[in-house]
């Protein structure tokens, strides 16, 4: 997929426009584009670099400052992913995922940048379809269409037409070694259990999926709302990952004489831990037991598998990621006449994107940064509103989770529901403690994603944490080499 060199005889023809980088000047941070001395350090730590040659973000963003619009590479910031890995390493503190957003939300009006989505796009989309199982997943989170307000109909006409052709693009297959090899184990499907089953079957491997739950596709499935990513778009990808001959065990809970037969090595040669992050932290406060109280999970899942969820006139929503802000537009699509998010973080600080805070602003959401919740309200049976207490800082002097709070100033916010969103964690009692873990996540070799059990792996949010879905098929691929060299003795 990398591009082929431009020859100089073209490269002269590119004429610069400096007064381009002015029109991300709405963007959040916009400021730090300026920082930018081309060290290249986020496009090393870029997953989204490892699939598509031409993109480099070091290289989009001196592109930007100058104003060139019309190479392959200007335009491929179209496959952001909005992961922020670039973001959380750049030494300058240049706020690169979010100037990637603002180049996206000037597509309507790039001619070449639209361009480039008529005549290379599908070359791109099919190129990357032979190399992860969920491109057109990737693709329409990535290509989603632009604010409110923008005109849309050339994502909806040219963008989503392209990304579903890709789903009847022939997928090569090798021959299966299923006769001289056992098979391999996956414990999950979410994007990385599915993505490295994806890949030890394309190698001619036999895979079995193992999943809890009757629906394939972890987070992919249940954690993204469907208005931001269509469930038909999942099943059909999901449905292409069996077609190549992934066997799957779903209504199967792994639990610890099931995982003891799975690495007793009988009948099985490997198996990849992938169990994900499904389990959402508490608050420990008094009353979450209450009617009304819900984890953003719950939530989300009840709306993606019914197409709606039950909601609060009141909602409240505790939180300031991505799966909050998932959460309070979530309840603003199914009638809820007030949505209120809190968090602890200030409005500058907020972990969510901003383009996803923007958004669920535009959609009515209120916004309330710097706010802790104190005590959960109640009638002893309902929860009828929240006590929060300011916070002054979120992190203490080494930058380690220690919030700080100002006992004198709360406020208490009536509700009738109350969506906590405050992060997620594995559940990981089925491995029995046979299998090492460090803070609540398994611990695995971070170059052979293996674990102390021979022939045990792990990967995606059960052994890194909450991560995006490009990262997660990142992990799958690495699990799924690290697999192969350990039964090829490399």
């Amino acid at each position: 997929m990398q591009n082929s060199a431009i020859p100089d005889s073209v490269m002269h023809e590119h004429r610069a426009d400096p007064g381009f980088k002015h029109k991300l000047r709405d963007v959040y941070h916009a400021d730090t584009l300026k920082l930018c001395y081309q060290c290249g350090t986020c496009t090393a730590v870029c997953p989204i670099s490892k699939l598509i040659g031409i993109y480099r973000p070091n290289k989009i963003i001196e592109l930007a400052k100058l104003g060139v619009r019309d190479l392959p590479c200007s335009n491929s910031f179209m496959f952001c992913s909005s992961c922020a890995l670039c973001t959380k390493h750049c030494p300058q503190g240049v706020y690169i995922h979010e100037l990637m957003q603002g180049l996206k939300d000037q597509v309507h009006e790039d001619e070449n940048a639209q361009k480039f989505l008529a005549e290379g796009f599908d070359d791109v989309m099919d190129a990357l379809s032979r190399q992860i199982p969920f491109p057109v997943s990737y693709g329409w989170i990535c290509l989603r269409p632009p604010n409110e307000g923008a005109d849309n109909a050339l994502f909806q006409d040219m963008i989503l037409n392209a990304l579903r052709r890709v789903l009847y693009n022939p997928v090569p297959l090798m021959d299966p070694h299923c006769e001289d090899e056992k098979n391999i184990a996956v414990i999950g499907s979410g994007p990385a259990g599915l993505t490295a089953a994806w890949d030890l079957a394309l190698k001619g491997y036999c895979v079995t999926v193992f999943e809890r739950r009757q629906e394939l596709g972890g987070m992919l499935r249940t954690g993204i709302p469907g208005y931001r990513l269509p469930n038909d778009i999942v099943d059909a990808e999901i449905e292409r990952i069996k077609a190549i001959g992934v066997k799957v065990k779903t209504d199967t809970f792994v639990d610890r004489d099931l995982f003891a037969d799975l690495v007793s090595g009988e009948q099985y040669a490997a198996v990849l831990i992938a169990a994900g992050a499904r389990v959402s932290r508490k608050l420990r406060l008094d009353g979450e037991e209450l009617q009304g109280v819900t984890s953003a999970l719950d939530f989300l899942r009840e709306y993606n598998l019914a197409g709606s969820a039950d909601v609060g006139k009141n909602v409240i929503v505790i939180g300031g990621g991505n799966v909050a802000t998932d959460a309070a537009g979530v309840a603003k699509h199914c009638g809820a006449e007030s949505v209120r998010l809190f968090c602890l973080e200030d409005r500058e600080n907020m972990p969510a994107h901003e383009w996803e805070i923007r958004e669920v602003i535009s959609e009515g959401v209120e916004i309330n940064p710097s706010w802790g919740p104190k005590t959960l309200q109640g009638d002893g049976e309902k929860v009828t509103g929240v006590e929060f207490v300011r916070c002054v800082s979120v992190l203490d002097a080494g930058g380690r989770f220690s919030p700080v709070f100002d006992e004198k100033k709360t406020q208490a916010v009536e509700a009738d529901m109350v969506i906590t969103a405050i992060g997620q964690a594995p559940e990981l009692s089925f491995l029995g403690g046979a299998v090492g873990t460090f803070g609540g996540a398994v611990l695995v070799d971070p170059y052979t994603m293996e674990t102390n059990l021979p022939g045990v792996f792990a990967g995606g949010d059960a052994a890194f944490g909450r991560a995006s879905l490009v990262e997660a098929i990142i992990d799958g691929k690495k699990a799924a080499d690290a697999i192969v060299r350990y039964i090829r003795n490399l």
